[in-house]
């Protein structure tokens, strides 16, 4: 039978039997991976921690400086299961009848995210490991990409002020494709009064693509407006 995390954080002298029982019960209540309360409340070390699941398990240790990941492979599974679960999806790729998702995880072990990942892509799964830190600012990075359109552009990260012109903001080179379509020119496109009809097709059009969740909207509803003229 497969060693559970905390029989190898235990044995790998990461963790006593007392606090992996203590970690067991804070992460059954806050309802997060166990890996997850190891690493941060227990201070247990992450690549300590993810080596030990590499000795025990065999599975593929990934480097996060050499991933490569599909966009393909990120709309199957929401950035809000990845983030709960410390999951991350790969890529995907077919063997015969058989498409398989390759999935990184923080704790590979973790056999009901697995499980769930399973149900919600009714697709065969291939884990690797990747530390949780990793995993965190991948997840986050990645979907927040996909979900605005970011496209390679030399000279930096370009968005949309609220003139309708593009502003630099990163020395990262990229550049959201939504910055492309100035306010000012949809305004003229449509007229005033049809703007709004528009907009809500729009937004209709990026939830259903997957583009835009509605978590999101809501939030971007409820954020202050700038006062005219600042």
């Amino acid at each position: 039978m497969p060693k559970t995390l905390a029989e190898i954080a235990i044995e790998a002298g990461l963790v006593n039997k007392t606090s992996a029982a203590k970690a067991g019960r804070l992460a059954e209540e806050r309802k997060e991976p166990l890996v997850v309360t190891l690493i941060k409340e227990l201070g247990v070390d992450e690549i300590a921690l993810i080596a030990a699941i590499r000795k025990q398990t065999r599975i593929p240790l990934l480097d996060p400086a050499d991933i490569q990941i599909d966009t393909d492979a990120l709309r199957q599974v929401s950035r809000d299961v990845c983030a709960r679960l410390r999951v991350l999806p790969l890529a995907l790729h077919t063997e015969g009848t058989t498409r398989i998702l390759r999935l990184a995880m923080a704790d590979p072990t973790d056999s009901t995210a697995v499980a769930e990942i399973e149900q919600i892509t009714h697709l065969e799964i291939e884990v690797s490991a990747l530390p949780l830190s990793a995993i965190d600012e991948l997840v986050a990075k990645r979907y927040r990409e996909i979900h605005t359109g970011t496209i390679s552009r030399p000279g930096g990260t370009m968005f949309i002020t609220s003139k309708g012109k593009l502003q630099n903001v990163e020395t990262e080179s990229e550049v959201s494709v939504t910055a492309q379509i100035p306010i000012s020119a949809l305004q003229q496109a449509v007229g005033t009064a049809d703007l709004e009809a528009h907009l809500n097709a729009l937004i209709q059009v990026l939830t259903a693509k997957g583009l835009v969740t509605e978590a999101e909207l809501a939030e971007a509803l409820r954020a202050p407006k700038p006062r005219s003229g600042a």
